[in-house]
Formats: structure tokens, sequence, C-alpha cells
């Protein structure tokens, strides 16, 4: 029993480590979207590079600032590419605290 309870922990964590990677490859893909579309968040892109994907939504989807990147998505009407609306992605979602979502949310509703 104890085998089977620490083999499925082994596969979630695996599980986890494969939607975190697929969270930050989304997240660079959208910075290429971005440099295509004349928009340069090298930033982002560093703090990207630095953190991981997941550690810097969490970072600064908490902040209370609504980051200047967001600002220009949102007049390029590319929200789509924002951190925010990927962490609302279902397969994503399980990565985020339910007040990083509400958050993510929020900060979407501020750019409408």
């Amino acid at each position: 029993m104890l085998y089977l309870i620490a083999k499925i922990q082994f596969e979630y964590s695996i599980f986890m480590e494969q939607i975190k990677t697929e969270f930050t490859s989304r997240l660079r893909d959208a910075v290429r979207q971005c440099y295509e579309l004349g928009y340069h968040p090298t930033r982002f892109e560093q703090m990207l590079d630095t953190l991981g994907g997941v550690n810097l939504a969490k970072k600064l989807v908490l902040s209370g600032d609504l980051q200047d990147g967001l600002k220009t998505l949102a007049k390029l009407g590319r929200l789509d590419l924002s951190m925010e609306a990927m962490m609302q992605e279902d397969k994503f979602r399980l990565l985020f605290t339910k007040s990083e979502l509400e958050a993510a949310t929020w900060r979407l509703a501020q750019m409408k």
C-alpha cells in the first residue's frame, strides 16, 4: 500500500512539473508573438528566464500593480497573450491558488 501511495505521489509530481514546463513554454511563445507585434517585453522575458513561468506569475499577479505590459497587450487587443489569461486556462489553473486566480481575473477585468 505504501508503495502505491509513493508511486502515485511520484507520478503526480512528474505531471505537475510537466504542466509547469508547459506554462513557461506558453509564456515564452507569447513573448515571441509580442516581438512579432512590435512590442518588446524585455523585462518580463528576463524575469521569466530567472524565475520560471509559475513563480513569475505568482509574483506579478499579487503585486497590486497593473504592469505596463498588460496595458500594452490590452491596447494591442491581445490580452490572450497575457500571463493572466493563461493562468485561467483549465490545464494551468491547478498551478495557482484561488486568490491568485481571482487576482488574475480582476487584473484582466481592469483592462476591458
